[in-house]
């Protein structure tokens, strides 16, 4: 029996002018391009709403949890960029092969500090 782990189903990069930069799209989503635009734009939202509210933090961490499945986090630049990343809670099957080679124990759930590996990865680029 195969378990499911967290994976990412949408990178979004959003310009200062809340207009899509760059929208990466990964399977088993890639046909979903105009859902996972209106999350973008949604979250859009919620920047907006928290940075009227204080001085905020560039990590915004979790944005909102659309779902059972869907979950999106974001971050802001000093220049105003936005990254939201969309995870897919359910997203992808490991094989009891793969848990063995790991010897790790079943995930069960996504904390904001396991994305602070992409966030630093996409700010490089």
């Amino acid at each position: 029996m195969a378990t499911r782990a967290p994976s990412i189903a949408c990178i979004g990069v959003i310009g200062k002018y809340d207009n899509p930069l760059h929208i990466a799209l990964f399977p088993p989503h890639l046909k979903g391009y105009l859902e996972f635009s209106f999350l973008l734009n949604s979250c859009l939202d919620i920047f907006e709403i928290r940075q009227n509210n204080k001085t905020i933090d560039q990590d915004l961490g979790l944005l909102q949890a659309v779902d059972e499945r869907l979950a999106t986090y974001g971050w802001l630049t000093n220049t105003g960029v936005k990254f939201v990343i969309v995870v897919d809670m359910a997203g992808r099957e490991v094989l009891e092969e793969e848990d063995k080679k790991k010897k790790t124990a079943p995930i069960l759930g996504l904390r904001e500090s396991d994305l602070k590996p992409v966030r630093y990865k996409l700010a490089a680029m």
